[in-house]
């Protein structure tokens, strides 16, 4: 095998690297921490997968020290674990015309918009039933829906994944001003507070009408309530979701009642959706 075809680093440089693509072929040299290389190792190819040791044939798990270590290049879609590089490959391949998926190769932003709402819905279920497994899964799902409309975007020749990461974390770090610049913030209100004044920034917010006339026009009504409430009492405007409240029921407006009643529960630090979702479920547990 060529040296080109190798990716040839020291231990602390692999150590550093968030993803390795295992479908190049690996050699890692002046290994110091050799526990921690054996730990991405096994995360990367599984504890079972062969590699040399200083010339000869061991399995990951088996390693106990080491001068250099090579692991051969896997086949593009065979392997016994995958990141988010292959994850990448794997949706390339599929969106491929001719020969790739039928399905997947004709999608467009508009029509699996809605798939991007409903994975996102799941995730949020398997949180609240803190099942673990199902949260790998739907996560998955979510990331799912970003590499797809990244693909069509590329497709489409709008823009890549590259460029959505690269987006987000120019957001990131602009953002994190307390992180990444001069700023200080020694408490999650701090913190959060910067967050917002940099956004501002970003965005070219003036004023909280601003703020409002940008959010996403597909939000859920209880959470557009409450995020309008929460810029409107933060900016300075009178909120009075008490008085509301006690208006709409006498004038039987329930719509009113409602966007009230969500401001209240904002107050209380609490999510309306979350907390009518609990009522549902009660309800149907005692049918």
């Amino acid at each position: 095998m060529e040296k080109k075809d190798i990716l040839d680093i020291s231990g602390k440089t692999f150590l550093r690297l968030p993803f390795v693509d295992t479908s190049i072929a690996l050699r890692v040299r002046d290994i110091d921490d050799i526990a921690a290389v054996k730990s991405k190792l096994e995360k990367l190819y599984g504890g079972d997968f062969t590699v040399t040791v200083d010339g000869k044939a061991q399995k990951v798990c088996d390693i106990s020290e080491a001068a250099v270590i090579e692991a051969d290049a896997l086949p593009d879609f065979d392997k016994a674990r995958y990141n988010v590089i292959d994850a990448e490959r794997v949706i390339e391949r599929l969106m491929r015309k001719p020969d790739g998926c039928p399905w997947d190769s004709v999608q467009t932003h508009e029509s699996i918009r809605i798939n991007m709402i409903e994975e996102a819905y799941e995730a949020v279920d398997a949180i609240d039933s803190h099942d673990l497994d199902n949260m790998q899964e739907e996560f998955g799902d979510v990331l799912l829906q970003s590499l797809l409309q990244s693909a069509i975007a590329r497709r489409e020749g709008e823009f890549d994944f590259d460029d959505v990461c690269d987006g987000l974390c120019k957001k990131l770090i602009g953002r994190h001003t307390f992180i990444f610049g001069s700023d200080s913030a020694t408490s999650a209100d701090d913190a959060l507070k910067l967050w917002d004044k940099n956004k501002s920034v970003e965005k070219h917010y003036n004023n909280v009408k601003t703020q409002l006339e940008n959010m996403p026009k597909a939000f859920p009504s209880l959470l557009r309530c409450q995020k309008a409430h929460k810029k409107i009492k933060k900016a300075g405007g009178v909120v009075n979701p008490e008085a509301d409240l006690k208006t709409a029921l006498k004038n039987n407006d329930y719509a009113q009642a409602i966007c009230a009643c969500a401001a209240l529960l904002s107050d209380e630090g609490k999510d309306a959706e979350v907390e009518l979702n609990k009522i549902v479920r009660d309800k149907i547990e005692k049918l």
